[in-house]
Formats: C-alpha cells, structure tokens, sequence
C-alpha cells in the first residue's frame, strides 16, 4: 500500500514539476513546488486511508451491537414427521 502512495506523490510530483517547467520558472521554483504538491497529495491519500479504516472498523463493530433480526431469533425448524392416522376400525 505505501509503494502505491508513493508512486501516485512521485507522479504528481513530476507533472507538477513539468507543468511548473512550461510557465518558465527557475529550476529551484520548479523543484520547491513539485515538492510541495507531492508533499499535498501524499497526506491527502494517508488521511483518505485512515479515515475508511476506521469507518471499516466502526462497520465491524456495529453487528454485535444490533438487535437480531425476527427470523434469526426463530431457530430452524426440523424435519415435518408424517401426520398421524387414526386406527382403522372394522365394520
């Protein structure tokens, strides 16, 4: 998971850097901007990622606090036996 935020900072790093490159800026401006795009997008992902961590836990948590459900409370029911008959009787 980490390679995959960095490489997303390092991509956003270098098209900043060429966008910066195309409005004629020094090199240190360029470089200085980059760095603080990539230093941007790298938090904003790690703060994305904490937060749906822990809304997965919360959602974990929660189950065990409901109330079950009418049907899950019923426990299944066995096998119908056939349906008693009543003695034949001589006539």
């Amino acid at each position: 998971m980490t390679k995959i935020v960095f490489q997303i900072g390092f991509l956003a790093f270098f098209v900043s850097a060429v966008l910066f490159g195309t409005q004629g800026l020094p090199l240190f401006d360029i470089i200085a901007r980059g760095f603080i795009v990539f230093i941007a997008v790298v938090t904003c992902q790690v703060v994305i990622l904490m937060m749906a961590t822990s809304m997965k836990r919360k959602a974990e948590q929660v189950p065990a606090a409901r109330q079950p459900r009418e049907e899950e409370e019923m426990p299944p029911e066995p096998p119908a036996a056939p349906a008693p008959q009543a003695p034949a009787t001589a006539r």
